[in-house]
């Protein structure tokens, strides 16, 4: 009889976290949760993802078969006014883990960014420089480096995730905060990108994993849309008002209104606006070429996310004393 996949989440009550729980678990995986914060709704270790020692330990414990590292500090502007701080998070400890993994003969599963690029051309590949322009890319392109050195591990490169969560932190969930509120949104045009389902995401990485992928991957939603393109069709696929939504150009957003029109979360009030690359798509013809699944498209990952809405209300109102609004 084979033995089922075990695998390790660090940053497992996140975005992309929780999605990859749930798709191992319904590939037959055993999954083993760690996070700063623990929730009722799961057996999840507590973890400070900078503590070697006891990552260390979990390691042992656990023996994992792939190690996957959501876990990371993505606000960019917070980044860029406190870099000593983040890179903690962000660098030093992928890289210890990356090092511990290989040790513990554990592939690890690193995710990074579109923003390791400048936007200087319409798109890129897994090949193509690295060149980033604020704090927060820079940080993703030398953890990828770290990672990569340490041993045969796996870089997911995506952009925009997007999902139900427990902090409404990503852009659609935002969006659809304020429209259900009736607020205009004022959202960036020039910036275009490839918005990336976390479902998708997470159920492409687990096939990624069981053919023993490694190196660098891009891995992310097949339409490259400008930011205010997107909040529209937000809108329509969940039956908002798109007459809500200002198309304008970023350089109108200042930061305290947040690059796609919205107030940044996750964070104090950053001192400055970090520099966004304004073309950062991504190409995924090594990812296709390898894979049984198909990347989704906007309205494909915004429409799964529909049909989830109230599964998540319900599994959300009895994971926290207090979900909040979904």
């Amino acid at each position: 009889m084979i033995s089922p996949l075990r695998a390790l989440v660090i940053g497992a009550t996140g975005l992309i976290g929780n999605a990859l729980v749930r798709a191992w678990e319904r590939r037959g995986a055993e999954v083993v949760g760690c996070d700063h914060r623990c929730l009722p709704s799961g057996p999840f270790i507590p973890l400070d993802f900078t503590q070697d020692g006891r990552l260390a330990a979990i390691l042992k414990e656990v023996r994992p078969a792939v190690v996957a590292v959501p876990a990371a500090n993505p606000h960019v502007d917070f980044c860029e006014a406190h870099p000593e701080q983040t890179r903690k998070v962000n660098v030093e400890a992928p890289a210890m883990a990356a090092r511990l993994c290989s040790e513990a003969r554990a592939c690890m599963v690193f995710y990074s960014s579109d923003y390791v690029f400048d936007g200087g051309q319409p798109s890129y590949g897994e090949d193509d420089p690295v060149s980033p322009v604020n704090e927060y890319g820079r940080q993703k392109a030398e953890a990828e480096r770290a990672v990569l050195a340490a041993g045969k591990h796996l870089v997911i490169r995506s952009s925009g995730v997007y999902g139900w969560q427990w902090v409404p932190k990503n852009f659609v969930l935002q969006v659809l905060r304020a429209l259900s509120s009736g607020e205009r949104l004022r959202v960036a045009h020039d910036i275009r990108y490839n918005p990336t389902s976390a479902e998708n995401l997470a159920e492409v990485t687990a096939e990624l994993c069981s053919r023993g992928a490694s190196g660098i991957f891009n891995v992310v939603g097949v339409d490259r849309l400008a930011r205010a393109e997107f909040a529209r069709r937000v809108a329509r696929v969940f039956g908002l008002a798109e007459s809500l939504i200002e198309a304008v150009p970023s350089a109108e957003l200042s930061a305290l209104s947040g690059i796609g029109g919205l107030p940044p979360s996750g964070g104090p009030a950053p001192l400055r606006q970090a520099q966004r690359p304004k073309e950062s798509s991504l190409r995924t013809d090594k990812a296709r070429a390898l894979l049984r699944l198909p990347l989704w498209g906007a309205v494909e990952g915004l429409s799964d996310m529909l049909r989830r809405r109230a599964a998540w209300e319900e599994y959300a109102r009895l994971s926290l004393p207090t979900p909040g609004s979904f």
